[in-house]
Parts: C-alpha cells; sequence; structure tokens
C-alpha cells in the first residue's frame, strides 16, 4: 500500500510541477475570460483484469478463479480557463469470481464495485492526458453457496489512468485509456482498457 500511495503523490507532484512551469513559461498574462470553458462527458467500456491475488475461502476447497470481465464508466469532466481540469467518474467493474465444489455441493462468489471518484486531469503533451482520482468503491459480494448471501461496503480508493485523444469534430472525440482501480481498504485493485467516446455537450467563454 505504501508503494500506491507513493506512486499516486508522485503523480499529483509532477502535475503541479506541469502547472507551475506552463505558468513560467507564459510571456504575457492570457484573459481567462477568452478561453472557452466547458463540460466534457466520457462513455466508456472495455475489458478489466483483476491484478491482485484471489484467496478462496476456506483455502481447502479447490476453485476456478476468473480475473478477467467486460467493465463500463462514465466521466464528467470540467475543462475550466486553465490546465488542471476536475471532474467526477463512476462505472461498474466485476473485480473477480471463482467457483468452488465439495462433493455434490457447488457454490460461487462474485465481487463487483462502483467507482465513486473525485478526478483531476491535465494535458501532457498534445492529446495525451493523465488522470488521478480520490474516493470510495461500493463493492458487492454475493456467494452462492448452501444459499445466498449478498452484502455491501464502501471502501477508500484512488485511481490514475492516461489516455490519447483523437478529435472528430468540435464537440466529439473518440479515446483510448489505460486505467489502474485501487480500492486500498480491502486490496482490491484492477487494470482497464478502455474505448471512450468523448462529448463536449456545453461550451462558453
Amino acid at each position: 500500500m505504501r508503494v500506491n500511495k507513493f506512486f499516486i503523490t508522485l503523480l499529483l507532484s509532477l502535475l503541479l510541477l506541469q502547472v507551475a512551469h506552463a505558468q513560467s513559461r507564459r510571456p504575457h498574462r492570457i484573459d481567462s475570460s477568452n478561453v472557452p470553458k466547458s463540460f466534457v462527458l466520457q462513455l466508456g467500456a472495455g475489458w478489466s483484469m483483476y491484478s491482485n491475488p484471489v484467496r478462496i475461502k476456506p483455502p481447502e476447497l479447490n476453485g476456478s478463479v476468473q480475473r478477467f470481465s467486460g467493465i463500463g464508466s462514465l466521466r464528467l469532466m470540467w475543462y475550466p480557463s486553465y490546465r488542471l481540469r476536475m471532474g467526477f467518474e463512476t462505472g461498474y467493474t466485476h473485480f473477480y469470481s471463482y467457483k468452488v465444489k465439495t462433493g455434490d455441493s457447488i457454490g460461487s462468489l462474485h465481487l463487483t464495485a462502483v467507482p465513486l471518484l473525485f478526478v483531476f486531469s491535465m494535458q501532457v503533451v498534445r492529446r495525451v492526458n493523465v488522470y488521478a482520482g480520490f474516493g470510495a468503491f461500493l463493492e458487492t459480494t454475493r456467494l452462492r453457496y448452501d444459499g445466498f448471501v449478498k452484502s455491501k461496503a464502501f471502501v477508500l480508493g484512488t485511481n490514475v489512468a492516461v489516455s490519447y485523444t483523437y478529435p472528430l469534430n468540435n464537440r466529439l472525440s473518440l479515446m483510448a485509456e489505460a486505467e489502474w482501480l485501487n480500492a486500498y481498504d480491502t486490496r482490491d485493485a484492477a487494470f482497464n482498457l478502455q474505448a471512450r467516446l468523448a462529448w463536449r455537450f456545453l461550451r462558453w467563454r
């Protein structure tokens, strides 16, 4: 967990340094009233891989673990007159599942999560953006074994991502993104690859 915190702190520090460097290079002050502001909605879908070890409980049971699944996400971003952008991200991810069998009894466990994250982003080079967020995950566990048990919990977590944007027109863009989700309270993490459609639905000066 210390490594994860160090990586996130380093990324945020680099973002702040980039802002300071960009401000120092400006030859004159820019009137922010002439810089367009906008809201951008990003809809994404792709594949997720659970990256942490999965421990079947009880450990003496043999089982098959499924780490790969499809995911969906939604991100709303505000593009202000300065370089640092901010927004909110949510969606749905299936962390992992496994099946167990003892004699004639067959059971399964599924762990899913809904991220609820405040996100900051910045364009580091042309068409390439980095993201870092913090917030919570609503995790849901479904256990079927001699009955059905469902439990939910809010856990703290973060995300980091990098994306490449290809503009289609003034309002629509296609994005390719790699993202890492980390629910560090429960030590659940996943690496995601997504395609996104970005829609600049509101713009003003």
